[in-house]
């Protein structure tokens, strides 16, 4: 287990171009450390940065799970990478079909 990351907020001139700094900044920090199922403890946002996290929570750029033992981990969603224009790797695709498949066969 490496060091965590550490993001830091951009400086920017008004409030908003802030925020979407800030936004894209947490994206791009997710990316870099893996984009799936990235461990809390391997990336830390500064207090700064929590308001962009939650933000990008809510715009559904990024899920959070829990897992066994509390252990928290972020995902990049296809809407987070479309959002920072990186390409939607294989594997997440292929993820999502099987997933539909097996809910489908489950007759949701």
């Amino acid at each position: 287990m490496g060091l965590p990351r550490i993001a830091k907020p951009r400086a920017a001139p008004d409030k908003r171009s802030m925020l979407a700094s800030d936004l894209r900044n947490v994206l791009e920090e997710l990316y870099k450390a893996g984009a799936y199922r990235v461990p809390a403890d391997e990336i830390y946002w500064p207090r700064e940065l929590h308001a962009a996290v939650f933000r990008a929570l809510n715009m559904q750029y990024i899920t959070r799970r829990e897992g066994d033992g509390g252990r928290v981990e972020f995902s990049l969603t296809q809407a987070g990478y479309e959002a920072i224009d990186a390409e939607v790797p294989w594997s997440y695709i292929l993820r999502r079909r099987l997933w539909d498949f097996f809910l489908f066969g489950k007759g949701r």
